[in-house]
């Protein structure tokens, strides 16, 4: 895929022009402490380095898509020859680590060791999971990791911010009781790990860890608020910055990475991210800039078609590729009739014989803020009613208010026999057949760092979707798509010859679009359609599943989609992921202080 080859050629330039900067160290540690520091640094031995993966989920407590990348990331990096950890909170509540405790999957390593740093003091348990393919720990704290089902699902948003400093705080005194004091890299992955950064420096001139360097990825642009009180606990002093990531940023020893290269431009240049999810982060940002690294695949690799019908469509022969689509869509539409209950919203109304009506499927995290569902069920109300369906499967929708779920009535009731609506999580097994029985899956995010959209395309179907993050990569779509200018040298529209799918931008001045953006989101789904900017977007989606409907109704051409996918999706691998994080490993353990 030439435009992975353009990131990676990109990625070598950012990564040799990368500046450290050792101001931060200077301004916030005394002189001897910094000292310590730099004997320390001095004495960090490169060839004997063990990366340490931390991550607030893990197979067990997982939500999104930070766990498939905690599954396949550290693996690829043990087979090319990394000494790789995984550390992450023991989340008390949570149903399935409970279960595997009392199943004995977990080997207790130590208990009740108690630990200080800076201002904080607590007892430390440490896990050992005895199934896992590489050393993997969970720590556990008194009264901490209590949210439940969802480890981020506090009421009071508090007691996630302790959660993440409590760990950052325990992982040095962990490590150190296990035996792993020197050549610590430390891998951070989004802000409730970053405080590390911090914390592990602490650690060393305390004596805890011998030598310890940090770097981060951010998979979202998250951030939380980080009070002085919090500081002169968890860090014994005062840090600039009003944030966990304006806090840490400064204090990384390497490059600050995204999963990426276009997500990387937008924490920067999209007036999105720029007025209103990062705008506290430009002055770090110009400090660290970030840097993409491609994720590989997720999910199932196993092919829907069989070879012999793949075989015969590489060489224009489709019959056999879309009975075997068909098939799936049966099994489909058989999986709707069952697993409809009280909770579903709207029924489609559809023949499990009709082969001509386009259906799309959309899931994901009932997130207002990111995912662009509201601007999708605005564009498919505009479409002539029996033109096509859509089934919408949210997850996470127990946090909802009563609008959210209103608003869903209403578009169910508007578009009755053409929209249908799960509002819970459905199983894996359950999803996947969705993917690979839907027409379509549809992404219309406002914001995406990395997405989703392979999985689809494994699954044999075809992405419409808003062009940005991740999915302009992912995506190579069959119709001309507005690229915004602040995109700058990045050729996000010239893999048009290997269609997979379907890409819409809106197209709105960006100037104006800073102005816009704020207020479209403190508003309710019900009253966006007065920003003149979201009437933008669902004009620019709407066009899209128009130019979707006509696919479909020329079959070689959706056949082609397939094919195209299902090729094109193999270039983005877990060991070119590896390969670039190493290189950063490399010029931080080098480079970096």
């Amino acid at each position: 895929m030439a435009i992975l080859d353009q990131f990676d050629r990109m990625f070598a330039m950012r990564l040799e022009q990368w500046p450290f900067l050792r101001r931060s160290c200077g301004e916030f540690f005394t002189g001897q402490e910094t000292d310590l520091l730099r004997q320390a640094e001095q004495a960090f031995r490169p060839d004997s380095r063990t990366v340490v993966l931390l991550a607030f989920e893990n197979s067990y407590a997982s939500l999104g898509g930070l766990t498939p990348v905690m599954k396949y990331l550290p693996q690829q990096l043990a087979t090319m020859g990394e000494r790789v950890m995984f550390l992450s909170p023991f989340h008390a509540r949570h149903s399935a680590m409970k279960a595997e405790l009392r199943a004995g999957r977990f080997e207790q390593c130590f208990a009740k060791n108690r630990f200080r740093l800076a201002g904080y003091e607590a007892d430390l348990d440490c896990y050992r999971d005895r199934a896992a393919e590489m050393p993997t720990y969970y720590l556990a704290l008194p009264g901490r990791f209590t949210a439940g089902e969802n480890p981020y699902g506090y009421d009071d948003q508090e007691e996630l911010l302790l959660d993440t400093l409590a760990f950052s705080a325990a992982v040095p005194s962990a490590l150190a009781r296990l035996g792993f004091t020197d050549n610590i890299l430390f891998h951070a992955h989004e802000w409730e790990t970053a405080p590390i950064a911090v914390t592990s420096k602490l650690a060393v001139i305390a004596g805890c860890l011998h030598q310890a360097r940090t770097v981060l990825t951010l998979h979202n642009s998250f951030d939380c608020g980080l009070s002085a009180k919090h500081k002169r606990r968890f860090f014994g002093r005062e840090l600039r910055g009003d944030t966990v990531l304006q806090c840490a940023i400064p204090f990384l020893n390497g490059p600050l990475t995204t999963v990426s290269t276009p997500f990387a431009r937008e924490l920067c240049s999209d007036p999105l991210q720029r007025t209103v999810f990062a705008d506290h982060l430009q002055t770090v940002f110009s400090m660290n800039p970030p840097i993409g690294i491609e994720n590989g695949i997720f999910g199932n690799t196993s092919l829907p078609f069989t070879t012999a019908g793949l075989g015969e469509a590489r060489e224009g022969k489709f019959e056999k590729l879309l009975a075997r689509k068909q098939t799936w869509r049966g099994r489909f539409f058989k999986a709707l009739q069952r697993g409809r209950d009280f909770c579903s919203i709207g029924r489609l109304n559809i023949g499990i014989d009709d082969t001509d009506t386009p259906v799309f499927f959309m899931a994901g995290r009932l997130d207002f803020m990111q995912k662009g569902f509201d601007v999708v069920f605005r564009a498919f109300e505009r479409l002539r009613r029996g033109q096509a369906k859509l089934v919408f499967c949210p997850s996470g929708t127990s946090g909802s208010g009563k609008d959210d779920m209103e608003f869903f009535r209403k578009i169910t009731a508007r578009c009755a026999g053409d929209i249908e609506i799960w509002p819970f999580k459905v199983p894996r097994v359950l999803y996947d057949l969705f993917l690979r029985g839907s027409s379509f899956l549809l992404m219309p995010s406002l914001y995406e760092p990395f997405g989703s959209a392979n999985e689809g395309l494994l699954s044999g179907t075809p992405i419409v979707a808003r062009g940005t993050g991740g999915l302009w990569i992912q995506v190579n779509s069959a119709v001309p798509v507005n690229v915004p200018s602040f995109y700058g040298s990045l050729r996000l529209d010239g893999n048009r010859k290997s269609p997979t799918g379907i890409l819409f931008r809106e197209e709105y001045p960006d100037g104006q679009a800073e102005k816009e953006w704020r207020r479209l989101l403190s508003l309710p789904a019900e009253r966006r359609l007065t920003v003149p900017l979201f009437a933008s977007l669902v004009k620019a989606a709407n066009g899209a599943l128009k130019n979707a409907v006509a696919l479909y109704s020329r079959p070689d051409a959706y056949a082609r989609l397939i094919v195209n996918g299902l090729a094109e999706v193999k270039e983005f691998s877990w060991q070119r992921a590896a390969e670039k994080y190493r290189q950063v490993y490399d010029v931080t353990t080098t480079r970096g202080m």
